[in-house]
């Protein structure tokens, strides 16, 4: 096993292997590992090996990392993680690529309180790869004890973070509406 080459994915399986990892590679959050093993999880079992699944992350990787070297050295999303910093310090809970949907993201972000957190923002994995792919990030917020008035509040306060960071925000005070940020997804990998 040791002496024999790698088996080449199929051009098609490797096309969609690659339309799988990119938002994961791209959002800048996940690991090498882990997207080798979330794209091995993709597929029929055995159809794609951990050592295919490595290679595609790792052209995918080196692919952003050579496009990282044209950016800014500040990019919109390091601009939204200081905003998330400062809110975390006004007592918001504040997360970013926090779970994998709206609806577990609202039923997990009272875990991440403690005592005397007033509210929180978070924007969750379908949210990144959606700001990946070239549309708005959308941030979800509340409070923790919820009220639309207290709500409304809380957002206003994230609003006004994103915005002080330069960031263009959408955002017409309503608690039923999430908060979008149009920005272009440039996040750094580690």
């Amino acid at each position: 096993m040791w002496g024999r080459k790698q088996k080449d994915l199929a051009a098609d399986t490797a096309a969609e292997a690659v339309e799988f990892a990119r938002p994961l590679v791209h959002g800048g959050f996940s690991t090498r590992a882990d997207v080798a093993v979330a794209i091995t999880e993709y597929f029929e079992p055995d159809s794609v090996s951990p050592s295919q699944a490595r290679a595609v992350v790792d052209r995918l990787r080196q692919a952003r990392l050579e496009e990282q070297r044209t950016w800014p050295p500040v990019t919109d999303p390091d601009r939204v993680l200081a905003a998330f910093s400062a809110l975390a310090a006004e007592g918001v809970v504040a997360r970013a690529d926090f779970a994998c949907c709206q609806n577990c993201g609202l039923t997990e972000i009272g875990a991440e309180a403690t005592p005397g957190d007033r509210g929180f923002v978070f924007f969750h994995q379908q949210d990144t790869a959606r700001a990946v792919d070239g549309g708005e990030l959308l941030l979800s917020y509340g409070r923790l004890a919820d009220s639309p008035t207290a709500t409304a509040a809380v957002g206003q306060v994230v609003a006004a973070a994103l915005r002080a960071q330069d960031l263009s925000v959408t955002w017409d005070g309503s608690p039923e509406e999430r908060i979008r940020v149009d920005l272009e997804w440039r996040k750094r990998l580690g």
